[in-house]
């Protein structure tokens, strides 16, 4: 991608996207495709200022617009309704084969709400690896993101390269403000493990069911000792949480993910040309997408007006619309 290497790609997503949710820590994982994407728009979209703003108001009220963005404006089925229409996918179907949720993405230091999807990706009425990209691609546009990621976890040939994980799991819930308070926690242990290079996690639908009481988390920029060290020691701070994968002699040790990085540097390509350039397709199917971007961005631009007149639990609870 020009302008955008490997490292710069995975330090526009790498935090916000990678995690996993298990139904227990010894259960295998099942043939399934992750996928994160953030609501909260890229800095060189809206400006450092703006997105400063947004972040101020904490993670649980963005959150809760990230919530009404995704069950009242039906952002991500727009996105969806729009490639399957324009004949760009043919096998996303979120009845049977794909789910999506919000939960909580971290990256250097920050905890956002991502909307994070578990695509079941082999067996009869699987999604195809090809519309795993395509939408992809279309959501990072349309949510005008850096970057985005889908990954298999137990395949690590699935995508463009391989990275080690490793996985925390609570018993009971998990509330992303939840999950957040623990990345914070795994900072005190080890900085690098929170606000370092590459350092985050998210946590991820898996196996079609919401629980998302697991966060995964890629090697950051430090050894895999380190890693695995001082994700463990944190893991062992809460009584509910255990660490995933386990040798057979019960140590803590890694596992390897099939991971790709879609992307877009907004500088470069302000017209998104480098998402757009993979989802591909007819320019009517270019110019549905760009309304629905246009329609995210005043979205954006409406909690900011909220923020700055100091009103946005009004705007959650009373003010909230969505934009045409």
């Amino acid at each position: 991608m020009p302008r955008v290497d490997h490292h710069r790609r995975a330090r526009h997503t790498f935090g916000r996207l990678v995690a996993i949710v298990l139904l227990t820590t010894v259960q295998t994982l099942s043939a399934t495709t992750h996928m994160s994407v953030e609501p909260i728009p890229n800095r060189d979209v809206i400006g450092a200022d703006n997105l400063a703003l947004l972040r101020s108001i904490g993670y649980s009220r963005l959150a809760r617009w990230s919530e009404r963005l995704l069950s009242e404006c039906r952002i991500v089925d727009g996105v969806i309704d729009t490639l399957t229409a324009h004949g760009a996918i043919t096998s996303v179907r979120t009845q049977t084969n794909t789910r999506f949720v919000v939960a909580a993405g971290g990256f250097e230091g920050e905890t956002n709400p991502s909307y994070v999807f578990t695509v079941q990706d082999s067996g009869p009425g699987a999604v195809s690896a090809a519309d795993v990209n395509v939408l992809d691609n279309a959501l990072g546009y349309v949510l005008n993101q850096g970057g985005t990621v889908h990954f298999s976890p137990d395949n690590p040939k699935a995508y463009a390269f391989a990275l080690d994980y490793a996985v925390v799991t609570f018993s009971g819930t998990l509330s992303g403000d939840e999950a957040r308070q623990f990345f914070e926690r795994l900072g005190t242990i080890d900085t690098a493990l929170f606000s370092g290079q590459f350092a985050g996690f998210t946590q991820i639908d898996f196996a079609m069911s919401p629980t998302n009481n697991s966060m995964l988390f890629l090697q950051p920029a430090v050894s895999k000792n380190r890693f695995i060290n001082g994700l463990a020691a944190a893991a062992a701070t809460e009584p509910r949480a255990s660490y995933f994968p386990l040798k057979n002699n019960a140590t803590p040790t890694t596992a390897r993910a099939g991971i790709a990085f879609p992307g877009n540097d907004w500088l470069a390509f302000p017209a998104g040309d480098q998402y757009l350039g993979n989802v591909g397709g007819t320019p009517q199917l270019v110019d549905a997408l760009r309304a629905l971007r246009q329609q995210h961005l005043t979205a954006v631009n409406d909690l900011l007006a909220a923020i700055a007149r100091n009103r946005v639990d009004a705007y959650l609870d009373r003010g909230f619309t969505c934009p045409n």
